[in-house]
């Protein structure tokens, strides 16, 4: 146990996360497609008892994340009525528990000065903040990581037998969350090689088997689902392996990796220049080899953290990693060394240690009070400008200028004629704040979740809006066609933009 004053520190260093990480909350939750559709499968999950063994789509056909998360945000949705605010904040705090994770990672791998040092580098990460604002499935994937490394160390280090079964049990739930970190079971083969040593421990038929089962239960959907539907994940990852290999150009795979990487150099430690950063990154990586050179400790740490470091590249033979969140845990392993790192500078200078910190603390909450107020990147979602805040305006001012007649409804959304996100929110927050709901016109594509009355007559009086999103990651071409379609329901009397970047905001377009 810690002692009294190691326990507040923990503690203060975790409300500093919380507190950025609600720094600017609810006014940044992204609320998209995505979003929409998790709304509606996790409350049907405990509504209808929908139980569900597939969840979200990947972006590669036939491959899909595990239902977890819609487990997970299902009762939180319900608890606030379906307001969307309430799974958000959950997965702000989740994401700020990672403090007492990495702590003790920190603690376990050197002492708990690197502990504390490296909890602190996690609360005022930008990128930590970003994955904490992360409204979707990858985002608490985060925390099965770090207790996915934490196992190890545990294992590897203070010969604890039950570290294995941890560490699967957080690898199978990291599937759970984003499919592709099943390229954690290289990381997980290539570190209990490094702890060989260890192994007698563990290897007892009734802890081969705990150890297993750990792996086996969060794996349970994926397994199901499989034999429902004839093993076709499976069939596609070995279908991906094997056609992988070909004329492909390595070299910019490999330069697009180490692009990835400076980037989260960039949102972890230094963002005032990209040629900087990319120094900073040789710099660490330079720093890991010469530890690896060392003997005791030193190279105990060096080689679990450049393992760490470079876990991703397993990836890179599937191709280029394009997602942003493709190297999602990476940075945790970033923060670690550069906490091994100030420590010992601290012991030799600690005016240039302490000037090194000051600039990555500034760094990091420059780049917190730029983006956070706008939500998330628009390297993980390409439809920047979502905001739940500027939605339900949008609401109102429909509402507001229909004066309870009423309200037929159209939308350039994304996807194309996909009107989901509509459908929460005016059955959410439309008809609980105003009483009715308005009608949709327009096509609307079938098979997504769900639905507003569909406009069929003329007849009665109506007031007419046409909403356009932001349009970044949408064809020009789309948007003509669709204000083309629009003119069937009369001039535009008033138009309404909400946000500043022209990419960014969305137009409402009241008709008569």
């Amino acid at each position: 146990m810690l002692k009294s004053k190691s326990c507040f520190l923990l503690l203060a260093i975790f409300i500093l996360g919380v507190v950025l990480r609600v720094l600017f909350f609810p006014g940044n939750i992204y609320f998209g497609f995505d979003q929409a559709r998790d709304a509606y499968e996790s409350q049907n999950i405990y509504e209808n008892f929908d139980l569900k063994l597939i969840g979200p789509s990947t972006a590669l056909e036939n491959l899909f994340h595990g239902p977890l998360y819609w487990y997970l945000i299902g009762p939180l949705y319900l608890m606030g009525n379906g307001n969307p605010e309430f799974p958000a904040l959950f997965l702000l705090i989740l994401n700020a528990v990672g403090v007492f994770i990495i702590y003790c990672i920190g603690a376990v791998l050197a002492n708990k000065l690197v502990g504390f040092l490296a909890a602190f580098l996690y609360a005022v990460s930008f990128e930590q903040t970003q994955y904490a604002l992360y409204f979707g499935n990858p985002g608490p994937a985060v925390i099965c990581i770090l207790l996915f490394y934490l196992g190890i160390l545990l294992f590897g280090i203070r010969k604890k037998w039950w570290g294995i079964p941890l560490s699967m049990f957080a690898w199978g739930m990291s599937i759970q969350f984003e499919f592709f970190l099943v390229y954690l079971g290289v990381i997980f083969l290539a570190l209990v090689f490094v702890f060989r040593r260890r192994l007698p421990v563990v290897l007892r038929p009734s802890r081969i088997f705990v150890s297993v089962l750990s792996f086996l239960v969060p794996l349970s959907t994926f397994i199901l689902a499989e034999i429902k539907y004839g093993w076709r994940t499976v069939l596609t990852l070995a279908h991906l392996i094997s056609s992988s290999g070909g004329s492909r150009d390595l070299g910019k795979i490999i330069t697009v990796y180490f692009s990835n990487l400076t980037l989260h150099i960039r949102h972890n430690l230094f963002s005032f220049n990209e040629n900087l950063a990319r120094v900073v990154l040789i710099f660490l990586v330079g720093l890991g080899f010469y530890f690896l050179l060392r003997r005791g400790k030193e190279r105990r740490v060096a080689v679990f953290l450049l393992i760490w470091f470079f876990s991703s590249s397993v990836i890179l033979i599937f191709g280029n990693p394009e997602l942003y969140y493709s190297d999602i845990g990476v940075s945790a392993g970033v923060l670690l060394l550069v906490a091994y790192f100030l420590v010992k500078l601290f012991k030799k200078s600690v005016l240039i240690s302490s000037v090194l910190l000051g600039v990555l603390v500034i760094s990091n909450f420059s780049l917190i009070r730029k983006q956070n107020p706008q939500g998330i990147i628009n390297g993980i979602y390409v439809q920047e400008g979502m905001l739940l805040s500027r939605e339900k305006e949008m609401i109102d001012y429909i509402y507001r200028e229909a004066r309870g007649r009423p309200i037929v409804v159209s939308g350039s959304t994304m996807p194309l004629k996909i009107n989901t996100t509509w459908a929460y929110l005016f059955n959410w927050y439309g008809k609980g704040e105003y009483g009715y709901l308005p009608y949709w016109t327009g096509e609307v594509a079938l098979g997504y979740p769900g639905s507003l009355p569909s406009w069929k007559s003329q007849e009665t009086e109506y007031v007419m809006f046409s909403i356009i999103e932001p349009t970044r990651g949408v064809r020009g071409a789309f948007i003509e066609n669709f204000l083309v379609e629009q003119e069937q329901y009369g001039v535009v009397r008033e138009e309404r933009i909400f946000g500043v970047n022209p990419q960014a905001q969305f137009v409402v377009q009241r008709r008569q």
